[in-house]
């Protein structure tokens, strides 16, 4: 199947799957398999998930905030969304960083 720009689509990005570490974790292609999009300014934009860590990441690299869909996430520019799903857990985590939550000392 060929992504159509016309049909937003979450696209996998991961480290694990491309280095040929084993699947995916089954959150994880759930979440994928969703029609995730970050609405800006009326229009839809793919959500590119990067999966880091047990994971699964999301940068707005837009200057405005963006909406992520279906999750109801409000993300500003250059913020970061993290999404994963602790063993023995019945729902998902879902944390927002901004950039200097993200910079080592």
């Amino acid at each position: 199947m060929v992504d159509s720009p016309a049909v937003p689509r979450c696209r996998p990005v991961t480290r694990a799957a491309e280095s040929g570490h084993g699947p995916l974790p089954i959150w994880l292609a759930a979440l994928v398999a969703t029609s995730c999009q970050a609405k800006l300014d009326g229009k839809d934009q793919a959500v590119r998930w990067d999966c880091i860590a047990g994971r699964a990441l999301y940068t707005n690299r837009n200057a405005m905030a963006v909406r992520i869909e279906p999750l109801g996430v409000h993300l500003q520019g250059g913020h970061t969304v993290a999404v994963s799903w602790r063993p023995g857990e019945t729902k998902y985590t879902v944390e927002v960083y901004s950039q200097s939550n993200l910079l080592c000392a």
